[in-house]
């Protein structure tokens, strides 16, 4: 089933994205960072698009297997994050070591920002519409959960009036690149952060 995601599901969407981008996790933090820094993050996207952020349940044991965010315009988090004071809540939070992280990961991700923005300004300034983050769990791969969360987020901001949305893609996750593909993303360029290239891809919907 799939669903919008709640707060109480947080927990159960930090930990499949520490097993979905574990590499990423090792790279920025060396694992030190913990779940409830992952949770802080994810709150604040759904607070901009609850609507955008969705779970796929597994109704036999109500356990989260999957989860995909994607939200009309990107400026929504970020002014969701100022209007509810989160960054100088992260900021207190990782200088009284709730985070489990010291200073060297902050720049590595402010480096990464950076990539971010010569990567909006380079390829896709006028695209607002993105898909952040989409994660499943090992133990259900294989069963089209993926698809079914790809295919609802798209309808969410298709229903919106997006008319063209855009994400970033490792170039060895190949099953991902299929998947994009049989949605009709295409690649319109490369990008790059601290841990490597990103393939940039956009759909348009049809109109």
């Amino acid at each position: 089933m799939i669903r919008c995601a709640k707060f109480s599901d947080l927990p159960q969407i930090a930990q499949i994205f520490r097993e979905a981008f574990s590499d990423s996790i090792e790279f920025y933090f060396e694992n030190k960072i913990k779940n409830s820094a992952i949770e802080d993050i994810f709150k604040v996207v759904i607070i901009a698009e609850p609507h955008g952020f969705l779970v796929y349940e597994d109704e036999e044991n109500k356990k989260i297997a999957g989860y995909i965010c994607v939200v009309r315009d990107i400026k929504r988090v970020w002014i969701a994050a100022i209007l509810t004071l989160s960054f100088l809540k992260w900021t207190i939070k990782w200088f009284l070591g709730l985070y489990g992280f010291g200073i060297r990961p902050i720049w590595k991700i402010l480096s990464n920002k950076l990539d971010f923005f010569r990567f909006q300004t380079r390829y896709a300034n006028e695209i607002s519409a993105q898909i952040l983050s989409i994660g499943t769990l090992k133990n259900y791969r294989g069963k089209s959960i993926g698809t079914k969360l790809v295919e609802a987020g798209l309808e969410f901001l298709k229903s919106k009036g997006v008319k063209e949305v855009k994400l970033e893609v490792r170039p060895d996750n190949l099953p991902a690149i299929r998947l994009y593909k049989k949605f009709g993303f295409h690649q319109i360029g490369m990008s790059r952060d601290p841990q490597g290239k990103w393939i940039v891809m956009k759909k348009s919907f049809k109109q």
